[in-house]
């Protein structure tokens, strides 16, 4: 049986860049969780953390931001308020940290894609409940001050900021692709 609302929330999820409140509720906090729990994950490794960030805190997490652009030296004093302003962009953002296992089969790269999949099954399970969705990444990431803020350690990245809130204004109109442009075969 073909279930039509997933295909539907599949193509056509598009990020949202203008949210607002509300967000996510605890408990819909919880079911988005629970889609990014269904990402592949070889050897069940569990290579992922979410850290949710919502109220005030988002605010102190703007005050990690700013920390970690002087801590590389920027002086730019609207760089720097621009910083304290990105978490406020959205009322409720879950930071997906790559928790990151040593183990013989299962490498870096692959333990980063199993942890962008749960990213992306928490933007699509956002999408079904109504929420827009924005995934960020950019020169925090991997910033070790932003990641031991966020309590990661000194091998863990943030695999994305996703920003997840009330749509506000119009969906961004994509341009209708052909998948013969991308499918090849052997």
């Amino acid at each position: 049986m073909i279930n039509h609302d997933v295909l539907k929330t599949l193509t056509q999820r598009v990020s949202h860049g203008s949210l607002e409140a509300p967000g996510p509720s605890s408990e819909e906090v919880e079911l988005i969780t629970r889609a990014a729990l269904r990402a592949p994950d070889h050897a069940l490794l569990r290579p992922w953390r979410f850290v949710v960030i919502e109220g005030e805190r988002r605010g102190d997490l703007g005050v990690v931001l700013r920390e970690s652009l002087r801590l590389r030296g920027v002086t730019d004093e609207a760089q720097l308020a621009k910083s304290l302003k990105a978490p406020l962009r959205a009322p409720l953002i879950v930071a997906v940290m790559l928790d990151y296992k040593i183990h013989p089969k299962v490498d870096r790269t692959e333990q980063v894609g199993s942890a962008a999949a749960a990213t992306y099954a928490m933007s699509l399970a956002a999408n079904a409940l109504g929420y827009g969705a924005m995934w960020r990444t950019g020169q925090y990431a991997t910033d070790p001050h932003v990641v031991e803020a966020l309590g990661g350690s000194g091998q863990d990245e943030v695999v994305g900021f996703l920003y997840l809130g009330t749509r506000k204004g119009p969906l961004k109109n994509l341009p209708e692709l052909d998948p013969s442009d991308f499918l090849t075969h052997f």
